[in-house]
């Protein structure tokens, strides 16, 4: 077991995600649940886009620029568009946080390289079911000032349906803590590792670990050229290990707490060639508590734009829970939106004096009130149900690089416009 965080995340918002849609419908994303009704949904990509990219929580120098990809054209797929193969070597992939915390596919390198994603999102499901609720739409008073101007002899708004759902969504966040900030790639060619070394800046005595493996390297390259055999020609077939405790350790302008170059013997061969190479970057605690704490700002701060509109989707219940080697949780499905009225009655009693006379008026009160309710089941009464406070939130995940072993521990905080009960 390892460090976990898992977030369940309910949050109000309106038609947040479109589907493709036919001639003038637009149509929202939808999906059928076991009642047999259907729900609209925010699919987790439009959830990581709108983390990284409307939340603001994330520079515009942390996202990756389209100069990182390259397009791989295929006539059955179309353009398909991945991380070019070089950056994995050069350590500039380590500078994002997004393909950090989301992973990402490489198609073009030899083996193909992927990473599992450390952080894993749900798709967002409505809580209330969906009736078709739409409305008429055209550009009326644009049509109006092309006619005026003499661009068309009639008027003809540009019209189209919309579907809208205003509704409470749910979702789940599940990050391994323990592989943000780590990342191994793949090579069979001697090559990569030489850019890696070439772009790795290090001092002290991994400085001198690194002259030492490329004079290995080196030395081999020259023994290919006469036709020697590879094992006697110093093929660094022995681990790179360099630590920052032996010195600075940079790459891509990525500072480094650890770095392994580890050689992969080819196990059918008689031979003691390498079949491939194996490079593990750590960045270290700091840079993963760093970026898995912007992360949780993200989500505090969720906003997503869309058709001219910016909602936002902080939440109206939070229940966070963090976990050093103990089986973790979510509370998703457990959590159920009540839909209450209550009606309080009560008699307000009113005395003064009038006119040297003693005057009692009685005023009898009628108070409604209709708000949500959501019943979380399987939590104990005794936790304490906090107003959410971004401060308080953190200081919990917190827990996770301060605490020791065998911490379990679920936390529940919600927004003051709703009602949270635990059963």
């Amino acid at each position: 077991m390892a460090r976990f965080l898992v977030m369940d995340v309910v949050f109000y918002g309106s038609s947040l995600n479109y589907d493709q849609g036919s001639g003038n419908y637009q149509e929202l994303k939808k999906i059928t649940r076991w009642d047999g009704r259907q729900y609209t949904l925010v699919s987790r990509y439009a959830l990581r886009y709108s983390m990284l990219n409307d939340s603001e929580v994330f520079k515009q120098d942390e996202l990756a620029p389209g100069a990182v990809f390259i397009k791989e054209s295929d006539k059955s797929k179309g353009d398909v568009f991945n991380p070019k193969p070089d950056v994995l070597f050069t350590g500039e992939i380590l500078k994002y946080p997004e393909f950090d915390l989301f992973g990402y596919l490489v198609t073009k390198s030899e083996p193909t390289q992927s990473r599992t994603a450390p952080v894993r999102i749900s798709h967002a499901v409505s809580m209330t079911p969906f009736y078709y609720d739409s409305h008429f739409n055209g550009n009326h008073w644009i049509a109006q000032r092309a006619l005026k101007a003499g661009l068309t002899t009639k008027l003809e708004p540009n019209l189209f349906t919309a579907e809208e759902h205003y509704s409470y969504y749910i979702y789940t966040v599940v990050v391994d803590v323990d592989q943000v900030g780590r990342f191994s790639v793949f090579t069979t060619k001697i090559d990569n590792v030489k850019t890696v070394l070439d772009n790795l800046k290090a001092e002290g005595k991994n400085a001198k670990k690194v002259t030492e493996y490329k004079g290995l390297i080196e030395n081999d390259s020259k023994n290919k050229k006469k036709g020697k055999n590879e094992s006697k020609g110093g093929t660094p077939t022995t681990e790179l290990v360099l630590i920052s405790k032996d010195g600075k350790i940079e790459i891509g302008n990525v500072h480094l707490e650890e770095l392994r170059i580890i050689p992969i013997l080819d196990p059918t061969s008689n031979k003691e060639g390498v079949k491939l190479y194996e490079i593990q970057f750590d960045l270290g605690e700091e840079a993963r508590r760093e970026r898995i704490l912007k992360l949780i700002e993200a989500v505090l701060n969720l906003k997503r734009k869309i058709k001219g509109r910016t909602e936002f989707l902080t939440p109206k219940l939070l229940i966070l829970g963090v976990y050093n080697n103990k089986p973790y949780q979510t509370f998703k499905d457990r959590i159920q939106l009540l839909d209450e009225y209550s009606e309080e009655e009560y008699d307000e009693i009113e005395e003064r004096e009038e006119d040297g006379k003693k005057v009692v008026r009685i005023r009898h009160v009628v108070s409604k009130n209709r708000k949500p309710v959501f019943l979380v089941a399987g939590l104990s009464e005794g936790i304490d149900i906090a107003e959410l406070d971004e401060s308080k939130v953190l200081s919990t995940v917190e827990k996770l690089f301060n605490a020791g072993k065998g911490l379990s521990e679920v936390k529940v905080f919600k927004d003051p416009s709703v009602e949270v009960r635990l059963k």
